[in-house]
């Protein structure tokens, strides 16, 4: 199995300002966001980083997001590239948060205006892929459809669900290229779960008429308009963390790190990991710290990019004095990079559960009593289901678990090591 090369991946980690250089605009993108069309409202870089469950990208701390808005025909249409695919499937994955839809044309149309496609190299007008907006049926709702063309060639394959105005959504476009004359397929999921193979798409769109593009995809776009003909356009909009990919996987599910372990073995420290969803993955750097603040790289393992339940392990060659702290920073071939939670160890040996941070929003680490074969930790809700289970390292002392996907509320951690069993409450953020 070969491993998809991402394309794109675009957090926006630019100072605020105008995105492109149109005007003499500020370019806070050095240019990777080329202007198109329009000499109004031009796209800028505001505050803040969207964030959806589970999806992962690498936005640095002053990261920012771009803000659509359509209140104007002439508002600036831009571009960004990647490199050009000819064959099989392109992926765009992003984060949509709407804000305002009186723009938006009503719900009772089969037509509207298209705010998110793809282009190839040689064309800044052959859009494909064409992301569609119009309202819901309820207030502050809006559905989205999509079109291998334009509505006036190929009728708008929408989605009947209506989605909340002013929450974070994740949508993938996606465009097929097929042998053949007007046969290539363009698609569309909204909030898609995450699965390692593509599900069936929401909506579907085929080339219908005219010639499709042979010198194959190469640009990710983002429109602001206004049609008065159609009294229709584009909404005012949030759109951050942009992922391209010839893999479904690749764009749209994370690397997922579903366990990390560290053990006193005879005084030195011994850490084990478990990952699920490895593509593209580099290499994992070792991070070590005295004080859980700074922290050294101390050696890399690298990656197998195998499928889930992937093992790990790496021994500290320098023996414990006192309490040492370790992390794991996960590089992508990209160079995009996140981190783990914090795990420590000392020579002494817990006897009593304890877990930290509480509340926790993603990386609950336990701290438990050295372990026998068969140790687990499970996580029950107050109903009393349990939600997940995790087999702990032999001569563990402490576990990390991932708990970033459970809904928010309260708890119990329970602790079994062969006949002894501890419990604990914590709640989930």
């Amino acid at each position: 199995t070969v491993s998809a090369q991402r394309l794109l991946t675009e957090d926006f980690n630019y100072s605020l300002g105008q995105l492109t250089s149109a005007a003499g605009g500020a370019n806070v993108s050095a240019g990777k966001w080329a202007t198109n069309t329009g000499t109004a409202k031009y796209l800028q870089v505001v505050a803040g980083s969207l964030v959806y469950p589970g999806y992962i990208t690498n936005p640095l701390p002053n990261s920012g997001h771009i803000l659509l808005d359509s209140t104007k025909g002439s508002a600036e249409d831009a571009y960004t590239s990647f490199d050009t695919v000819k064959t099989g499937t392109v992926y765009a994955s992003f984060l949509l948060n709407v804000n305002l839809i009186e723009a938006v044309i009503a719900h009772d149309s089969t037509i509207g205006d298209f705010f998110a496609a793809l282009l190839p190299g040689t064309s800044t007008s052959n859009y494909t892929a064409r992301l569609y907006i119009r309202k819901g049926t309820a207030d502050a709702t809006f559905n989205l459809g999509i079109a291998a063309q334009s509505y006036k060639n190929t009728p708008i394959s929408w989605i009947g669900t209506d989605y909340a105005t002013n929450t974070t959504h994740l949508v993938t476009i996606a465009y097929e290229t097929i042998d053949g004359p007007l046969n290539d397929v363009a698609k569309l999921w909204v909030n898609a779960p995450n699965t390692p193979t593509e599900p069936a798409a929401q909506a579907s769109s085929i080339y219908a008429s005219g010639s499709e593009s042979a010198s194959g995809l190469a640009r990710f776009a983002v429109r602001q308009n206004l049609e008065q003909g159609i009294k229709g356009g584009t909404p005012r909009a949030q759109i951050d963390a942009i992922k391209i990919s010839t893999s479904w996987a690749d764009g749209t599910l994370p690397l997922q790190l579903k366990s990390f372990s560290v053990i006193n073995n005879n005084g030195y420290a011994g850490l084990s990991w478990q990952t699920c969803n490895e593509i593209n993955v580099k290499e994992y750097e070792i991070q070590k710290s005295a004080d859980a603040r700074d922290f050294t790289a101390i050696a890399t393992v690298a990656a197998k990019n195998a499928n889930c339940n992937t093992d790990y392990s790496y021994n500290d060659a320098k023996a414990l004095s006192g309490t040492a702290y370790y992390r794991i920073r996960m590089v992508d071939n990209d160079g995009a990079s996140i981190y783990s939670g914090v795990v420590a160890v000392n020579g002494k040996v817990p006897v009593t559960l304890s877990a930290f941070p509480n509340p926790v929003i993603n990386s609950l680490v336990m701290m438990h009593p050295k372990t026998a074969a068969g140790a687990t930790i499970k996580v029950i809700s107050l109903d009393g289901r349990m939600v997940s289970i995790t087999t702990v390292q032999k001569d563990a002392v402490q576990t990390s678990i991932d708990v970033s996907k459970l809904a928010k509320g309260n708890y119990i951690a329970v602790f079994t090591n062969g006949t002894e069993k501890q419990s604990l409450k914590f709640v989930k953020q």
